[in-house]
């Protein structure tokens, strides 16, 4: 696609007025679409050669998919055992947590 062209120029251009938002920008949409390719291993800098080729770019989108499903799964399994582990070790007996000046015992745990 020509440069001159108005969807290359919307997805590439910066915007000419306008202010900073506070606390950071506001994510793009090519800003999501480099993370997502990143997250999927593919070079945000040679995805353009790539779906110029369908059946390359397909192959290489299906990989990333499974690669990065994979990927999630694996991330929510040791979230999930840490997760299980503090717990499991976190004392379960109130008389553990007591008050030093009135002896009482704590419920939460904190």
């Amino acid at each position: 696609m020509p440069d001159i062209r108005l969807p290359k120029r919307l997805f590439y251009g910066e915007l000419g007025e306008g202010k900073c938002t506070q606390g950071g920008q506001k994510k793009h949409f090519e800003d999501m679409l480099k993370t997502s390719l990143k997250s999927f291993g593919i070079d945000p800098d040679s995805w353009e050669i790539l779906t110029q080729d369908r059946s390359t770019w397909r192959s290489c989108i299906s990989k990333g998919t499974t690669s990065y499903k994979q990927s999630r799964i694996t991330e929510s399994q040791k979230k999930r055992e840490l997760h299980k582990f503090i717990a499991n070790t976190l004392p379960t007996n109130p008389a553990d947590h007591l008050c030093p000046t009135s002896g009482r015992a704590f419920r939460a745990f904190i």
